[in-house]
């Protein structure tokens, strides 16, 4: 893989450094990766209503959020902070969805730490999967209508 080359969730290259920014497709394989977070935490609450979702989908999922959170600062939040240091309109988008970041690590870290097999646990995490859900999907929601939107402004 070549420097700046970037890797979509089951390792395929995605995009590349390119003069001027990243490519397109950069984003956009991060909102697919929203979908398939999405799912994936989805099947988690289904599968646990009928057996306990099992610690390696869970770790796998929580991999994969990680995954997903690093290259989206990588593709999106580094362009808009260098947009940002000429546009105030930026960087208070950017301070915006900064600040709602600790709900959702919150959240996170309470929906990970329940994914063990003790069944008073297992029931406390579905529980926590509405909330971590919910703030999960509305989060991806707001970024591919307002920061990828953003974004695809500043390569166009």
């Amino acid at each position: 893989m070549g420097k700046g080359a970037i890797q979509d969730l089951s390792g395929q290259v995605i995009t590349a450094q390119v003069e001027g920014g990243l490519m397109d497709s950069g984003y956009q394989a991060l909102w697919k990766d929203h979908e398939k977070i999405l799912a994936m935490l989805k099947a988690s609450r289904d599968s646990a209503s009928q057996t306990p979702f099992s610690l390696d989908k869970c770790r796998a999922l929580h991999a994969m959020l990680l995954d997903h959170f690093d290259r989206e600062d990588h593709i999106v939040y580094n362009a808009l902070r260098d947009a940002a240091m000429d546009d105030l309109n930026v960087q208070e988008l950017i301070d915006e969805f900064d600040s709602d970041l600790l709900e959702i690590t919150v959240a996170a870290k309470e929906f990970f730490s329940k994914c063990v097999p003790d069944n008073k646990q297992r029931m406390d995490h579905v529980r926590d999967y509405g909330t971590f859900y919910i703030l999960l999907r509305d989060r991806f929601r707001r970024e591919e209508s307002v920061l990828f939107k953003e974004y695809e402004g500043l390569n166009h």
